[in-house]
């Protein structure tokens, strides 16, 4: 796997750090360690490994430290659903970064609180940090960042129902990421092209985003990402006829969300349910929950595997 290889070399970087009797470098490494294991799913590993780096940085009086300790812990505690944690951390470490004119981490931060905004339904305020982030972004000429603010407006977008101008802000980020060669943004790309297009009824494109972003998040072994994903591909099984797959995809979905520790956001649940009981009225309520706990019963690889057929069955949408 990727991220294991970084594992491997952040835990040797780490080792390094104590036989050399390196602080900033041990709470450094510390720090990407805990974004290894966020990205993975293993929260509670990840809130031990800030934690001793916040220690480790205020020991030392290293406020930037400080600060990207905060914005770190913020986002692993928006992924477990603690948004008035996250908002917390996420303005304290704000502060810092005006204080420290960092302007690339004040970017990342208005970001983040865009997307605490939007999990908590406000789209309007997550519009308006987007773009003051996406601003701030472009006054630095970080292309890597553009592409970042693009695709957070691209979400706004489609939460609200403006799926030819979020199709727009996601090509325009897909290009940026090419061109910078994060390609896992580029995946992540994929999955939000695969909403715009199937929002614009396009579902063969749809199903091409989709299955190009499952063999990414399966390779980059991002399990928080493939949740999100699982529920995407399920939605596109139920609008296109296919309400067994739908079911069995958000059953796998919520064991995953279960596993890592990640519930949905609650305006996320409602707008999932919604439109599964609008495109899936074929189907009994004893049907529908048989089917989810059947999605429960698979193992992960077994879940992608049922949702990569979906994507590539070539008369899936036709």
């Amino acid at each position: 796997m990727i991220a294991g290889a970084g594992v491997g070399i952040d835990t040797e970087a780490l080792a390094l750090s104590e036989v050399l009797g390196d602080p900033v470098r041990h709470a450094a490494c510390e720090s990407a360690l805990a974004e290894v294991a966020r990205k993975q799913g293993r929260f509670d590993e990840a809130f031990l490994l800030l934690d001793r780096a916040a220690k480790g940085f205020e020991g030392l009086g290293d406020e930037a430290g400080v600060g990207k300790v905060l914005h770190l812990t913020g986002t692993v505690a928006a992924q477990r659903g603690d948004y008035p944690k996250a908002l917390t951390n996420y303005e304290a470490s704000l502060a810092i970064r005006e204080r420290l004119d960092d302007k690339a981490s004040m970017g990342s931060l208005l970001s983040n609180l865009g997307v605490i905004a939007e999990y908590q339904g406000d789209y309007a305020g997550s519009r308006a940090f987007h773009e003051r982030a996406l601003a701030l972004r472009t006054d630095i000429g970080d292309r890597w960042a553009i592409a970042v603010s693009m695709t957070n407006l691209g979400m706004i977008a489609v939460l609200q129902k403006r799926f030819d101008e979020a199709r727009d802000w996601f090509q325009r980020s897909m290009l940026l990421n090419r061109e910078v060669g994060d390609t896992w943004m580029v995946a992540i790309c994929h999955n939000n092209l695969g909403n715009a297009t199937r929002g614009l009824g396009e579902f063969d494109e749809a199903r091409e985003h989709y299955a190009d972003s499952l063999r990414a998040y399966r390779d980059y072994d991002d399990r928080w990402a493939m949740a999100f994903l699982l529920e995407d591909i399920g939605v596109l099984a139920a609008l296109s006829g296919d309400s067994a797959t739908a079911f069995e995809l958000m059953g796998t979905a919520d064991a995953l969300r279960d596993a890592i520790g990640t519930p949905r956001a609650p305006t996320l649940e409602q707008e999932l349910q919604s439109q599964l009981d609008a495109a899936a009225n074929d189907l009994a309520d004893e049907e529908r929950v048989a089917l989810r706990a059947r999605g429960r019963s698979l193992d992960l690889a077994a879940g992608v595997a049922l949702a990569l057929e979906l994507c590539e069955r070539p008369s899936a949408f036709e």
